[in-house]
C-alpha cells in the first residue's frame, strides 16, 4: 500500500471545523471525471481548487483519495468534518476513487486499496457502516459513487480484524 499524505500541502483558504462527536460511519464517492485524467498530486490539487472555488468550501472536501494506480491520498485529518456529503459530515469519514464509475470500472488496484483502506479504518476508528454517497438521506438521486456497494462492503468485511 502506498500512502501519500498531503494534508498539509494542498491549498485551502480556512479551515474545516473539528471533530465533536465520533466516527460511525464511511463514505464512498468517485470523483465523476475520467481515469485517464489523473495526472498525479497535480489531480488532488486540481480538486482541492474545485470545491474552494466552485464550492467555497475550505479546501478538499474528502480525507482520502484512491487513484487509478492504487495510491491513496490522505487529503484531511480525522478530526476534522469534511464536507462530503451534505448533512452528514460530522459522523463520517471519507473515500473517494478518481474515476467516473457510472462509465467506466475502478482499476483492479485502485478497488483493493479502496477496501483495504476502509477496512483499516473500521479498525482503527469503529466505523462500521459503509454507505455510498447516494445511500445518504437525501441523496439517492446522486449516481456516485457508481460501484456495487453490497459487493464492497463484502470485500471490506473480509478484511477487518473480528
Amino acid at each position: 500500500m502506498i500512502v501519500k499524505d498531503v494534508r498539509d500541502k494542498l491549498p485551502g483558504k480556512g479551515e474545516y471545523p473539528r471533530r465533536g462527536n465520533e466516527l460511525t460511519t464511511i463514505d464512498i464517492h468517485h470523483s465523476a471525471t475520467p481515469q485517464d485524467n489523473y495526472k498525479g498530486f497535480e489531480t488532488i490539487v486540481s480538486f482541492a481548487n474545485y470545491h474552494i472555488t466552485h464550492h467555497g468550501w475550505p479546501g478538499i472536501g474528502y480525507h482520502n483519495i484512491v487513484a487509478p494506480d492504487g495510491i491513496i491520498w490522505k487529503t484531511g485529518y480525522v478530526n476534522e468534518i469534511r464536507w462530503s456529503v451534505g448533512g452528514n459530515n460530522s459522523y463520517t469519514i471519507s473515500i473517494m476513487l478518481i474515476g467516473n464509475f457510472a462509465e467506466e470500472e475502478p482499476t483492479e488496484i485502485q478497488y483493493d486499496m479502496a477496501v483495504e483502506l476502509a477496512a483499516q479504518q473500521i479498525n482503527a476508528y469503529g466505523s462500521d457502516i459503509i454507505k455510498g454517497h447516494n445511500e445518504f438521506e437525501g441523496h439517492a438521486a446522486n449516481t456516485c459513487p457508481g460501484i456495487n456497494m453490497d459487493k464492497f462492503r463484502e470485500n471490506v468485511q473480509k478484511k477487518v480484524f473480528n
